[in-house]
């Protein structure tokens, strides 16, 4: 059972992403490149992001869990926020609709799960290759960390099912996360509300920093369930958007009506 809930965990990051990306582009009648550009800006905004974090943990952690999970979720919104902002702004300088927005955040936050889901794959390959030998005899575990490997295989090995399945149920509130904030950066461009770039910071800020918070405080099952709350409010964010960008787009019209009339008197 434990096998089949792992599977289908890596499996679900992975596909389910591409199978999304490829409905939505029929769906809303967009280009691939889109897709490509959001899951191209999440990468690039790992490449600073990854190795700070990593360098500054320990400082983090010594600081106390709620400072500690703050800055980590500070750190978050401002890389990915930033690298949003750059593409939305500089690149894809046309890309002013509510459905570019979707995509684009599809793209960003389903490129984050298929990584994920690729490195969860590999460690069930090798956790699958470590069940059943002898850790003594694998020559790139050194001796002074076999006990903790061991330790580590046996822990993987003991998951509740039900928790297996959580990695690919976080993926997809991720990616309704991620869809909210493509659409809050990309409105405050548009709209040109510098504000929406920082509630967007903010908000992510805020999700990865309580979902940090709680992951050290309580059972794993309820911090989902939590995060899911998040997801919804964050799919609650995009419609209540949507009819911002249709009174915008309403607004440019009868601009262009206006000065076509004062053109032809």
């Amino acid at each position: 059972m434990l096998e089949a809930m792992l599977v289908i965990s890596f499996l679900g990051m992975i596909i389910l992403p591409i199978f999304t990306g490829i409905y939505f582009a029929r769906k809303l009648n967009l280009s691939w490149k889109l897709f490509l550009a959001g899951g191209l800006t999440f990468i690039a905004s790992q490449v600073l992001h990854v190795p700070l974090v990593l360098a500054l943990t320990p400082t983090f952690q010594s600081w106390g869990v709620i400072a500690y999970a703050v800055v980590l979720g500070l750190l978050a919104g401002l890389f990915e926020e930033t690298a949003r902002y750059i593409l939305l702004k500089f690149i894809l300088k046309k890309s002013r609709t509510l459905n570019e927005g979707v995509y684009i955040g599809l793209g960003h936050g389903g490129t984050e799960a298929i990584l994920l889901g690729v490195f969860a794959a590999l460690a069930f390959v090798n956790m699958a290759a470590y069940r059943y030998i002898d850790l003594s005899t694998v020559p790139s575990i050194p001796a002074e960390q076999l006990e903790l490997a061991k330790q580590q295989v046996e822990a993987y090995w003991s998951t509740p099912p039900y928790l297996a399945i959580l990695g690919f149920v976080e993926r997809i509130f991720a990616m309704c996360l991620h869809v909210a904030l493509s659409v809050m950066v990309l409105y405050g461009l548009a709209a040109k509300k510098q504000s929406w770039f920082w509630m967007a910071v903010a908000w992510h800020s805020l999700v990865d920093a309580v979902a940090v918070y709680l992951g050290q405080n309580i059972s794993l099952l309820a911090v989902e369930g939590i995060v899911g709350v998040f997801a919804v409010i964050s799919l609650g964010i995009v419609f209540w958007i949507k009819p911002k960008f249709a009174g915008m787009i309403n607004a440019e019209a009868q601009s262009r009506v206006e000065e076509t009339g004062a053109g032809v008197r």
